[in-house]
């Protein structure tokens, strides 16, 4: 029976990003990997398969290549069960491994509606992160003429907007007034639900499905929860996704009323000498210091590069306080990003905020080709001015812009700080240094606090 240092369930990004940072930083360190399947795909990229990619999931393949080019080893099976009296791993084809370490890193499964009725009729499908069942529906999509996808957060809005592109008739159904509520302020919820609407999507909020009917055990229509009916060839479901933690909560390991792996700052797991990390594993809110349901491909492999660099000794601090939801998407050319609070989420964790806004062309001059208007919103603490949210909406440029926010945001900076920003500009990169809008936003914060009543 061979034994490694350290064994990884899991093939996603947390996984391989672990896998990488171990072997780069312990050369001399034997790590397996034992993932389900041999192919897998770039998470966020799985919309854009549907319409942008050409319907071709292999254009979206996503590997462990950058940890077997370390010295890591890959085997493509099941792991079934994990002793960790013995520090044992069972595979599904009976073969047996022992580990020093071990890391979960399972991500997560989508969440399957039970209480709606016909959630497993035939065309029913789920945006699983999966390469078979995903070349399989892009296999079978064409010839369905009216898709109704229920779900309007990132996957579901960017699924639905991909499909209409595609010249299909679809429907997105929203219990929420707003598409995006979750991650997104009332007012950027309200433009990204537009766009979807002048996208060619037929967008239904405040609307709840009742059942998912049909005959000869095929999808045929949705029944809402007021009684109308709507006809369909295919249901696609997303309504999120939840902790791939089976196999952990079998071994004895702790997991959070979500059913996430209970981990520490280090994600070190409750038994010795198990970690996991990612989707499967429990995230802290940055605002609220309770357990959250953030699972994003960024996050977990920011925490993967932490348990990576630290799983056999404390050697960089994690000195982030939680975990910081940042979030990105384009619907009808519209670029939209957010990150930590809004008017919305603040009023839920019980934080005081004050907002301001800017927008301005992101090339000076505006009239330069390829110019779109970029707005920023920062919301920030109205006691010290230190920055706790943001948004950005416009051109490309929002993606990253809401990043710099996010860095702003994790180091506690204030808006007086921000005044002081130093920049570089150029005119065919940047919004003009007159007119940046981070700073346009926190000079006018700086005037809200100092001429309050």
């Amino acid at each position: 029976m061979k034994k490694y240092d350290v064994m990884i369930i899991g093939g996603g990004p947390a996984a391989i990003v672990t896998g990488m940072t171990i072997k780069k930083f312990y050369t001399n360190k034997q790590v397996l990997m034992i993932k389900e399947e041999a192919e897998g795909l770039v998470p966020c990229g799985i919309p854009y398969i549907f319409h942008l990619l050409g319907n071709d999931a292999d254009k979206n393949k996503m590997g462990p290549k950058p940890f077997m080019d370390l010295g890591g080893e890959v085997i493509i099976n099941t792991a079934v069960k994990v002793d960790i009296k013995n520090k044992l791993i069972t595979l599904k084809t009976g073969e047996q491994f022992e580990y020093d370490k071990l890391v979960f890193a399972t991500g997560s499964l989508p969440q399957i509606p039970d209480f709606i009725p016909g959630n497993n009729l035939q065309n029913v499908f789920y945006i699983k992160k999966s390469y078979p069942y995903i070349k399989e529906l892009t296999s079978r999509v064409s010839a369905f003429k009216n898709i109704v996808i229920v779900g309007g957060g990132f996957i579901g809005a960017e699924v639905a907007e991909q499909f209409a592109a595609a010249g299909m008739n679809v429907t997105l159904v929203e219990s929420e007034p707003l598409c995006f509520s979750k991650a997104f302020s009332p007012e950027l919820s309200q433009l990204a639900t537009e766009g979807l609407k002048k996208s060619g999507v037929n967008v239904m909020t405040s609307t709840l499905v009742k059942e998912i009917a049909g005959a000869d055990n095929k999808v045929s229509h949705i029944i809402f929860s007021d009684g109308s009916k709507l006809e369909t060839d295919s249901v696609i479901l997303s309504i999120g996704y939840k902790a791939n933690s089976q196999l952990a909560k079998e071994a004895g390991l702790e997991l959070n009323k979500y059913g996430d792996i209970h981990v520490d700052n280090y994600g070190r797991t409750s038994i010795k000498n198990i970690s996991a990390v990612g989707d499967c594993a429990q995230t802290f809110g940055f605002l609220t210091g309770r357990s959250d349901l953030i699972k994003l491909a960024s996050t977990a492999t920011a925490e993967a590069r932490v348990l990576g660099h630290n799983i056999f000794g404390i050697r960089i601090k994690k000195c982030i306080a939680g975990t910081l939801g940042v979030f990105s998407t384009e619907i009808n050319g519209l670029a939209m990003a957010a990150a930590g609070a809004n008017e919305k989420n603040a009023v839920e964790a019980n934080v005081n905020l004050i907002s301001a806004k800017f927008t301005s062309p992101d090339r000076h001059p505006g009239s330069l080709s390829g110019s779109s208007d970029l707005t920023v919103k920062l919301y920030a603490s109205s006691v010290d001015g230190s920055i706790l949210g943001g948004e950005a909406w416009g051109g490309k440029s929002a993606g990253e812009i809401i990043n710099i926010i996010s860095l702003a945001i994790q180091k506690s900076v204030t808006v007086f700080e921000l005044v002081s920003f130093q920049i570089g500009t150029h005119p065919l990169l940047t919004a003009s240094p007159v007119n940046n809008p981070i700073i346009r936003a926190a000079e006018e914060i700086i005037y809200q606090m100092q001429n309050k009543k």
